[in-house]
């Protein structure tokens, strides 16, 4: 194992205090460290497991020695099998730059035999993000795209070329009478 950069241990051990208090945990990697929602988190459990948590987001982050970093998002499916969150890979897995919103509210008898709102819970997947770029602008870090990102960048330039090539030559053989 390699050993990162000085900044990342710096970095890293600020965004461990950031997350104080929160339900993300900080672990460090071999390129800088890992920030993730602690699904088995007993302080937490309860919430996630009422909300109906269906996706974690983990964010790897990798500093590299220029006063550079990178975030890359992994997001993943989580299954609770018998009230035991269970991270899992599937095919809805997604790596790069993810951005997800979303609420739940749901009114029903609760706990105490009364009609109510038993959950009451809003998700946005940038927030682990966040604590990240806030630290990483306090220190002056630059942030970098991820590979992933890049390659899911290059993806949509040739998708777009394609689309703009296509529409060229049905236009030219619509214009030489062809369709």
């Amino acid at each position: 194992m390699t050993t990162p950069p000085p900044a990342a241990e710096d970095f890293r051990r600020r965004v461990e205090q950031a997350t104080d208090g929160t339900p993300y945990a900080v672990t460090p990697t071999e390129r800088g460290f890992d920030v993730a929602i602690d699904i088995v988190d007993a302080q937490w459990f309860g919430l996630f497991n009422k909300a109906g948590l269906s996706k974690h987001y983990l964010h790897h982050v990798a500093v590299a020695g220029d006063g550079s970093y990178t975030i890359t998002d992994d997001a993943r499916s989580v299954e609770w099998v018998a009230g035991v969150p269970q991270a899992t890979g599937s095919a809805e897995r997604q790596l790069g730059r993810v951005k997800e919103l979303g609420v739940q509210k749901v009114w029903a008898i609760g706990e105490d035999g009364r009609f109510g709102q038993v959950v009451d819970f809003r998700f946005n997947s940038e927030e682990g993000r966040d604590l990240v770029t806030g630290v990483a602008d306090q220190l002056g870090l630059k942030q970098r795209r991820g590979a992933a990102e890049k390659i899911g960048i290059g993806f949509a330039v040739v998708a777009v070329a394609g689309i703009v090539v296509g529409g060229l030559v049905v236009g030219i053989l619509a214009l030489l009478g062809v369709f």
